[in-house]
């Protein structure tokens, strides 16, 4: 049922950004080359929380993060763009949980192997 519910969700956002879906965990991506590109993004992450609003779905905004992912020959060290939610700036983060496994920004995944030996 609840895949059903959400069905029109990925119609709802932005064409020019991915939407992967997972259960009740959901990814909104694009690649960042430009001012244009990051107004896009805004814009379906605005588009994703009117989808909530009209659907009555909470949002746990404390649980949504910002991460820019990178090849570190790429890396130039600047502050990734900021972004909200209902006007709630969203936490910038280096490295993320994602259902159980731990990576961060350049898709290492030393931490999370390194807690699985401990």
């Amino acid at each position: 049922m609840f895949i059903i519910f959400i069905n029109d969700l990925v119609d709802f956002c932005d064409i020019n950004l991915k939407l992967y879906l997972f259960a009740d965990d959901d990814k909104l991506y694009c690649h960042i080359q430009d001012m244009l590109d990051i107004d896009y993004l805004q814009r379906g992450i605005d588009n994703f929380a009117k989808w909530t609003g009209r659907w009555q779905v909470t949002l746990n905004i404390g649980k949504c993060k910002v991460m820019s992912v990178h090849h570190r020959q790429y890396s130039d060290g600047g502050a990734s763009p900021s972004y909200v939610i209902n006007n709630i700036r969203l936490d910038v983060v280096e490295e993320i949980k994602d259902l159980g496994v731990i990576y961060d920004s350049l898709l290492l995944f030393d931490k999370h192997m390194s807690e699985k030996v401990n």
